[in-house]
């Protein structure tokens, strides 16, 4: 019996887009997103945009539908939304931050 399509919500690392995409795979998922966003296939990855945990076929089939991923080219980095947000904060506060937190 062929898997249902799961849907995930899908991003590109430096996009303000994001676009709905559904496969069976984590690698029918990254072909289309590739697709999409118009990036090569060849280098590139799935991640999770919570945490920046990095997709398998072994772990794809326990992402939840509608899960929202980031697509990473070859040399990209993402560690999460959390993180992101924690150090363009800390970037904004800038010299009014106390140092025991900019450490």
């Amino acid at each position: 019996m062929l898997q249902k399509p799961k849907s995930v919500k899908l991003r590109a690392l430096r996009s303000p887009r994001k676009f709905g995409v559904a496969g069976r795979s984590c690698q029918e998922v990254l072909r289309k997103g590739c697709l999409r966003f118009q990036l090569p296939e060849r280098g590139s990855r799935l991640c999770l945009y919570e945490d920046g945990t990095e997709l398998t076929e072994d772990y794809f089939p326990s992402v939840p539908d509608n899960a929202e991923l980031v697509l990473l080219t070859s040399g990209q980095a993402w560690q999460g939304w959390f993180r992101h947000v924690s150090q363009d904060s800390l970037t904004l506060l800038g010299s009014s931050c106390p140092p025991a937190l900019v450490s």
